[in-house]
């Protein structure tokens, strides 16, 4: 192109020739050129591009200068594509028939068109093509020849469905394999495929945690790649450990009629470092490490953890820009999964993803509103937690609180500290606490010279309490196996069971520091606890992903202490306790975090791992922070500190320097923040600020500066323009210097992050409450609900009635019972016997009642109570059941008929047969303790001189005592 060619017919040009297009005028065409882009003016404001492949003319770009309109350029490059292949039909790829690949672009942006998506080969229309023709989306950049080379091979090959959007509309249904799918697995991969075959770009997947959403994706994945002919999926995360279990399950998964796992089938790759190789079919990767891979940044080590939980965003800025990559173009991927998407997306990482010209498929339990806005609102799919713990796919959650005195006030590290002499004189010395620096761990010790109060808020950031984290350590050992698991009643054999195993337990720390903290309290609270008992699993942990197969696996690794690198994704299944000892604000975070313990497994694997688990039908959420009870929000907003959520100093410097606007609560709690980092700085760490300062300006002065301006009700636009500080000045100049000073902002992090955690070994802390949890809100509506369900459905209760009343045999009022729970639950299937059960508990109806185990016969005390059979008093059903007993026996002494002890001690085996089952039968008496007992052979032997038959006896107490 000629040196006075407009800059963006420049650009276009540059773009097609970095795609791999030999970009000339028709004059300038030479022989053998495999790939051609040939310009043609038409006028000042717009240039045509034919696309030749191997002389054969497959498409047009239109462009424009850069305040062209893209819909006008589309449709220039549609008009002149069907004049061009008119007028040389022997020279186009399809003869007369539209040119199919066009393209609009005004040098900024791209826009693409592929006609064949809606027509066949031969151009005409495919009879379940969308109205209006074929859908146009944005690209990143002119499509490799080598991708439209092989789309034109797929499209001879395939003429009926030329292209993979148009096979995404002819997905065959019989072939997924719903047998070994969940139903909403199954219906989460229509609704997916439904989506793409509209030609949605992006869909939203949200599925509960637990509920199996990597397999959801592996079983589509491969149907795309299998039956839609897909080029390449790719699987995105942005955790390592995430990467490896997504890889594991890729790796695992067989498909229906298959003798070979899918990565026999499909190169797998899990990408670390080096090529992504042309065969790979399914690619997984950290969002991160992709990154590096289209900038040309040096990715880093396979096995450096801290990549992406560290470095990466320093490395990326705000916001990770992306260029063109020859070597992962943006038409390297068909389909994008992003896993955990509530996540990393939709700020510093949104390029990446934009970058690719593929379907993007995001997972996750917890959406937030960035993730619907960033998914078009597409949301395919929709399975809750509650949902999820109704059919069983997750299990329910208990929360029990520990709270202490200065977990909920703070506390003072006193100046002075008593120190006796053995003379017994008392004497005031000033206390000498250590400090520890949060980068080296080195322990220094500084004697106070004044009082130092800390707020709750800055406990484990800016000091550490030694006497909080004992006392809730030990306080969750005390209580564990009373009140936390507390025993359980064997329903077989109505004797206690107690747990002494510690569960499986999964400590939440503020910080790495912290979380070394917890493992020694924990260590230390735990009599003959070692090392292997409880480890800290975070990404600058020793090996974390050995101890983190460990943990899942073995028995010997009872309580793990993390910080956010199991916070979300990672499966335990054997999971049981999760203690939160760190606060959490964001509620999409915290259902994350609370997913770790919502998992199943069966009752073997947990037995493998926690030998006196008999089966995992809830999990335990230990509250030490107050994290279960405060709203959460989708964002952090900026508030005074003696307001929760205090925003970090981050966050706030980040305002500063996004130039928000600032009201009189921000200012004051960056005058706050930066007040309390003053009062630990050493004299490097003070230089090394006030060097980003005036001459004669000190550190004390911008924050004095700050707090006076944050007495101002007006809202303060941070600008750059506002000049340098100025000890008399109002806080706009701070503020200024803040938003000027990118080294200034930079120092104030580096000596924040640089710095000192203080050691308060003096605070005694105090327990105020150890107690479970009860939304009593919660089953109030519960109740309130079932009862109105009830009298409208008086007419389908009234069997139930009647069988009570009549005391039909157990087994037909057990009938009718099932047949109302199946009525219910196919209008309401969140009302599970387990949760009407707790809810008549936590309202104190069920009063004294365990809140778990419910089921059949919770259920069937929860009717009598509601019809009114046992008076106005809820009678649990061994109690009802007992009572029959002795109303039995009473009648059995009036006709003379005694039982000695052995027969005694069978009907006592009786009664808790049929208070867990509601009925007796002869096989009843062969399980559990009563076969270890002898079984019904034993218990014909004890009645063999009795009046009763053995076998007329069992009818008989069934009678008597069941349902």
């Amino acid at each position: 192109m000629s040196g006075d060619a407009p800059e963006w017919a420049k650009t276009v040009e540059a773009a097609l020739a970095a795609s791999g297009w030999r970009v000339y005028g028709p004059e300038e065409r030479e022989l053998g050129v495999a790939h051609e882009a040939v310009r043609s003016p038409v006028s000042p404001e717009l240039v045509l591009f034919t696309l030749y492949v191997h002389r054969r003319l497959c498409g047009i770009v239109a462009a424009g200068p850069s305040q062209g309109d893209e819909q006008a350029l589309l449709d220039a490059a549609a008009e002149q594509g069907v004049r061009i292949a008119g007028r040389h039909a022997e020279r186009a790829w399809r003869g007369a028939h539209p040119l199919p690949f066009q393209y609009a672009t005004n040098g900024v942006t791209w826009r693409f068109r592929n006609a064949l998506d809606v027509e066949h080969f031969d151009g005409t229309p495919a009879p379940d093509s969308p109205l209006g023709g074929a859908r146009s989306r944005r690209v990143f950049a002119p499509h490799q020849p080598t991708t439209v080379e092989r789309w034109m091979r797929e499209a001879e090959r395939m003429p009926t469905a030329p292209t993979f959007r148009a096979r995404l509309r002819k997905l065959p249904a019989s072939r997924l394999d719903h047998k070994r799918l969940r139903a909403v697995q199954y219906k989460s991969i229509k609704a997916l495929e439904k989506s793409l075959a509209r030609d949605d770009q992006r869909a939203l997947i949200q599925m509960a945690t637990g509920a199996g959403k990597t397999y959801t994706v592996v079983q589509s994945s491969y149907r795309l790649l299998r039956h839609a002919g897909a080029r390449r999926v790719l699987f995105l995360v942005d955790r390592n450990n995430l990467g490896r279990q997504a890889y594991n399950a890729y790796r695992d998964f067989v498909p229906l009629g298959a003798r070979t796992p899918l990565h026999e089938q499909m190169p797998l790759r899990l990408f670390s470092k080096g090529a992504v190789a042309d065969s790979d079919k399914i690619v997984i990767s950290t969002i991160q490490r992709l990154w590096c891979k289209l900038t040309g940044i040096p990715v880093p080590a396979e096995d450096d953890e801290n990549f992406e939980t560290e470095r990466a965003d320093r490395l990326a800025g705000s916001v990770a820009s992306v260029g063109y990559c020859p070597e992962l173009p943006p038409d390297f991927f068909d389909v994008i999964v992003v896993d955990e998407c509530h996540r990393s997306i939709y700020g510093r990482w949104r390029p990446v993803l934009e970058y690719f010209d593929a379907h993007v498929v995001g997972l996750t339990a917890t959406p937030i509103q960035q993730t619907f806005a960033f998914f078009d609102n597409n949301l395919v799919s929709q399975y809750t937690n509650e949902q999820a713990v109704a059919d069983g796919v997750n299990v329910d959650y208990d929360i029990y609180k520990i709270d202490t005195r200065i977990t909920r006030q703070g506390s003072t590290i006193p100046a002075l500290s008593t120190e006796a002499h053995p003379d017994g004189t008392i004497q005031q010395v000033n206390s000498v606490i250590a400090k520890v620096h949060k980068l080296t761990r080195a322990e220094h010790w500084q004697s106070m010279e004044e009082d130092d109060p800390y707020v709750r808020t800055e406990i484990n950031q800016r000091v550490r309490s030694k006497d909080q984290i004992r006392l809730v350590v030990e306080t969750f050992r005390d209580k564990l196996f009373t009140d936390i698991f507390p025993p359980t009643v064997d329903q077989e054999t109505g004797e206690i069971r107690s747990r002494e195993i510690v569960p499986k337990t999964l400590f939440f720390a503020q910080n790495d520091l912290h979380a070394d903290a917890i493992v020694e309290a924990v260590r230390t609270a735990f009599e003959g606890a070692g090392d292997g008992f409880c480890r800290k699993i975070t990404s600058q942990a020793s090996r974390p992903d050995e101890a983190l197969s460990e943990f899942r696996n073995k028995r010997g690794l009872r309580i793990a202490v993390t910080v956010d690198m199991i916070a979300t994704g990672t499966d335990i299944p054997a999971l049981e306790c999760l203690v939160f000892m760190r606060d959490i604000q964001t509620w999409s975070y915290f259902e994350q975090m609370k997913g770790r313990g919502a998992r199943t497994v069966k009752d073997p694997d947990l037995m493998k791992v926690t030998a006196d688990a008999v089966h995992k039908d809830r999990f335990v959420i230990v509250d030490t922070v107050g994290v279960a009870e405060h709203p959460k929000t989708d964002a952090r907003p900026l508030v005074r500190d003696d307001a929760p959520p205090v925003p970090s100093l981050e966050r706030l410097l980040r305002a500063c320097e996004e130039g928000k606007l600032l009201h009189a609560d921000d200012i004051a709690t960056l005058a706050g923040r930066l007040s309390r980092l003053g009062r630990r700085l050493d004299e490097r760490g003070r230089a090394a600020i006030e060097e980003h300062l005036e001459t004669g300006r000190t550190y004390e002065g911008l924050v004095r500066s700050l707090v006076r301006a944050a007495d101002t009700e007006q809202p303060t636009v941070v600008s750059a323009d506002s000049g340098a500080p100025d000890e008399e000045a109002g806080t706009i100049d701070a503020v200024g210097l803040l938003a000027a000073s990118e080294e200034l902002r930079a120092a104030l992090l580096r000596v924040a992050r640089d710095s000192w955690l203080l050691i308060d070994h003096l605070s005694r802390d105090q327990l105020l409450a150890a107690r479970g949890l009860r939304d009593g809100e919660e089953a109030q509506k519960v109740v309130d609900d079932w009862l109105a369900y009830l009298a409208e459905h008086a007419d389908e209760v009234l069997p139930l009635r009647i069988a009570f009343q009549e005391r039909r045999p157990p087994r037909e009022v057990l009938r009718e019972l099932k047949v109302l729970i199946e009525k219910v639950r196919a209008t309401q299937r969140e009302w599970t016997e387990a949760r009407l059960w707790k809810a008549y508990v936590d309202l104190d109806i069920a009063r004294g009642a365990a809140r778990r185990n419910a089921g059949l016969v919770e259920f069937l005390s929860v009717m009598r109570y509601e019809l009114g059979l046992d008076g106005n008093e809820f009678r649990p059903y061994r109690s009802t059941v007992e009572g029959r007993l002795e109303a039995w026996l009473a009648r059995q002494e009036t006709v003379g008929v005694t039982f000695d002890d052995r027969q005694r001690t069978w009907l006592r085996q009786v009664v808790n047969v049929v208070a867990a089952n509601a009925t007796l039968t002869v096989a009843s008496l062969d399980v559990g303790r009563r076969a270890e007992a002898g079984g019904y052979g034993d218990f014909v032997a004890a009645f063999k001189d009795s009046r009763w038959k053995p076998g007329e006896l069992v009818d008989e107490l069934d009678r008597e005592l069941g349902a």
